[in-house]
């Protein structure tokens, strides 16, 4: 195993890996120089080289870092006992990892290498969600890591119920008299997840198709209900982002809305207590092609403190001849990206990621990472129609 020949070298200060400025300042290497005049025996008797020791922690977290794959990481973690202990404790302190590929048909493909590798149990997954996958049988919900092999049960898809939250929208748009009133959610239609976050250990939130509408749920794990809010009869969404602690919510004209969860400190209850309209895209310009269509996706994303807002455009034209499966061809693509100003309460361009920071983006999960240690092109998007996990 290529992580175990790498650790075997590192306790020895004369290897190639005692080069590394870290590696060094752990050893404390120290060049003494000394009188001539002395003997050696004097010489030996008054010097002393301060030489100090790593701790198996800190050796392990020097590897660690410098794994580019959550595979090897994994890999790092079975050895034995005592790295799988170091790698689980310093999981959350790590540089993020590049992350994988994962097919619809349970195979993933580990960056920045072409390796692939299966898990048994995982082909029939429904979409993915950061280190977790998501499963859908017969209504039964429930989230699962394919390498730690720990299980979270949420509620089952036909149990659903409306969740205690405030009417209105903090500014958002003023109904008129004349307007007719939304129609309201039927808690009794079939529920399809459309995405899924993972805010913490103990909340759950999604993106649900209900009837004709696309709106917000809630959960905690081993609860029986899903907690629907009835936002997504008022506006149309787009996508679900969970960001310093807060839900933000990306609708069709750009709008962000910011949803603050409540959880009584009593009963655990989940609630939302405060929905607001943070910015209020009042033009929305669209790139179109001649003859053609236009088709926009929007994708909420952090990346180095900032929220972003990623805005890809597909062109496509008529396809030539009588295909009835894709009448449409895509002939080009073409990205935006915006950032939230806070201050100013606005979408902000943003022309440049950072030469270290790469955006990886699909329907079910996206994320930013920086790629400088692992020798990755990086001011680049990789869009993915299947899922990045």
């Amino acid at each position: 195993m290529a992580a175990a020949s790498l650790v075997g070298s590192l306790p020895y200060p004369h290897t190639r890996l005692s080069t590394d400025k870290t590696v060094r300042d752990h050893y404390h290497f120290a060049a003494a120089v000394l009188p001539s005049s002395l003997p050696a025996t004097a010489r030996a008797e008054h010097v002393t080289v301060p030489c100090t020791t790593p701790s198996r922690a800190e050796l392990a977290g020097l590897v660690l870092s410098r794994l580019p794959a959550y595979s090897d990481r994994v890999r790092f973690g079975a050895v034995c006992h005592h790295w799988n202990f170091s790698f689980s404790s310093m999981k959350r302190c790590l540089p993020k990892p590049l992350p994988c590929l994962a097919c619809p048909d349970g195979t993933f493909f580990c960056l920045p290498r072409s390796e692939s590798c299966r898990f048994p149990g995982t082909t029939s997954y429904h979409s993915s969600c950061g280190e977790w996958l998501l499963f859908l049988h017969d209504g039964a919900c429930y989230l699962k890591d394919p390498f730690s092999k720990i299980t979270l049960t949420l509620p089952n898809l036909s149990s659903l119920c409306p969740i205690d939250e405030p009417v209105e929208i903090i500014n958002g748009p003023v109904s008129s008299e004349d307007e007719v009133p939304p129609e309201s959610l039927n808690m009794d239609a079939d529920m399809l997840i459309d995405k899924l976050i993972v805010c913490s250990e103990l909340i759950v939130a999604a993106t649900i198709k209900i009837g004709p509408h696309k709106t917000v749920a809630l959960c905690r794990p081993g609860d029986d209900s899903w907690l629907v809010s009835r936002l997504g009869s008022k506006v149309t969404l787009f996508d679900i982002m969970f960001y310093e602690g807060k839900l933000y919510v990306l609708d069709e004209s750009r709008d962000l809305l910011v949803i603050i969860v409540w959880e009584d400190d009593d009963n655990g209850k989940l609630s939302i207590s405060r929905i607001e309209c943070l910015i209020e895209n009042e033009t929305l310009s669209f790139s179109l092609i001649h003859n053609g269509v236009s088709y926009l996706q929007y994708f909420l994303v952090e990346c180095n403190g900032a929220l972003l807002l990623l805005s890809r455009t597909i062109y496509g034209m008529p396809s030539d001849g009588d295909s009835e499966c894709t009448p449409i061809k895509p002939v080009g693509v073409g990205f935006e990206v915006f950032k939230v100003d806070f201050r100013s309460v606005r979408w902000e361009d943003v022309t440049s990621i950072g030469d270290d920071v790469v955006l990886f983006v699909s329907k079910s999960y996206s994320q930013s990472v920086s790629v400088s240690q692992y020798k990755v092109k990086g001011n680049c998007i990789w869009f993915c129609n299947c899922s990045w996990f």
